[in-house]
């Protein structure tokens, strides 16, 4: 749900409409951005952390009236951390800063938070799972290029500072578009990790078939690494309607099956998946050569369509009788 609350946004109203009906199909968590730069702006002084927390609050009220849980990307650099200026995908010159913010972001938001106290009149949800970074296997956000050795000092000490202050929670691995590749290179860069990863988040996107290969493939190269019993999450997937020839394309018409046919099927197979995440519930259908704005399944008022129909029936598919087929 990042498009409801990054940048401009819609409407208040709007996004009350969005997420009640999202939640009416049946879904209960919602992912979107904890920017750091949003939440701290300006570099601490004297090794003292100020935060505004301002944004994050606005998107943890919203989801809790709606009753969603938030599953929060603890992504990007802060301009004053960046190791390359000017590139907030760049990894942060100081792993530590991260770190004191994603404590500070758990403290806030997570099963102690003060953000709970200070809204006794909100559903208390507080965040259970956070993903560090978005896929930090690819160099569009790892910038210049990955590093598994960087990312997993990262993650490190950023699930330590959050262990310290929400020990039951889970810290999971950004996610990943190359995992059989990305996380043996992760686990020989850092071994201290085995033992440490709460749960690994993929992005298989593709059409349904392609999509379930490529979970199962991740749950595969988990097995061989000995981490058969780390679950997965399915962070992003989903498909775009403009425009034909685009990575991710799908006539319109076409994509309330790939909805149905790849949400349920995820949900009712055996693969180790502790959650899947669509890519992406609203998108403001603005401007028809920019296919960011066309992944959205709901209308840009909220109204049902074809595809959060499937979507809904997928949601009660994947909660069928206990025997799903096999991985």
């Amino acid at each position: 749900v990042n498009l409801l609350f990054n940048g401009q946004g819609p409407s208040p109203g709007i996004v009350t409409r969005q997420l009640a009906a999202l939640r009416a199909t049946g879904a209960s968590i919602a992912r979107s951005d904890a920017f750091w730069e949003a939440s701290e702006p300006r570099a601490a002084q004297d090794g003292h952390h100020t935060y505004d927390w301002a944004f994050d609050d606005h998107i943890a009220g919203a989801l809790a009236t709606a009753g969603l849980r938030w599953l929060p990307v603890l992504d990007y650099t802060a301009p004053w951390d960046q190791s390359i200026r000017g590139q907030d995908h760049s990894p942060p010159r100081s792993d530590s800063d991260y770190a004191a913010y994603a404590g500070a972001f758990a403290a806030r938001y997570g099963s102690q938070g003060s953000f709970w106290r200070a809204h006794p009149d909100l559903p208390r949800l507080p965040v259970d799972t956070y993903e560090i970074w978005n896929e930090p296997d690819s160099a569009a956000f790892w910038t210049p290029e990955p590093s598994p050795a960087g990312y997993g000092a990262l993650y490190a000490v950023a699930r330590a500072a959050i262990d310290a202050t929400d020990p039951a929670a889970r810290v999971i691995i950004g996610g990943l578009t190359r995992l059989p590749s990305f996380l043996p290179a992760l686990l020989a860069a850092r071994p201290s990790l085995r033992g440490h990863i709460d749960g690994v988040g993929i992005h298989p996107y593709g059409p349904p078939e392609a999509a379930l290969k490529r979970v199962r493939t991740a749950r595969a190269a988990l097995e061989l690494l000995g981490l058969a019993g780390v679950p997965l999450y399915a962070t992003e997937f989903g498909w775009t309607t403009r425009f034909p020839g685009a990575q991710d394309y799908v006539p319109g018409s076409q994509r309330p099956g790939y909805v149905l046919r790849t949400v349920a099927e995820l949900g009712r197979r055996r693969c180790g998946l502790a959650a899947a995440l669509l890519y992406t519930w609203y998108s403001p259908e603005q401007n028809p050569g920019e296919t960011q704005q066309w992944y959205g399944i709901s209308s840009p008022t909220g109204t049902p369509t074809a595809d959060t129909a499937a979507f809904a029936a997928a949601i009660r598919a994947s909660r069928g009788p206990v025997g799903a087929p096999s991985c």
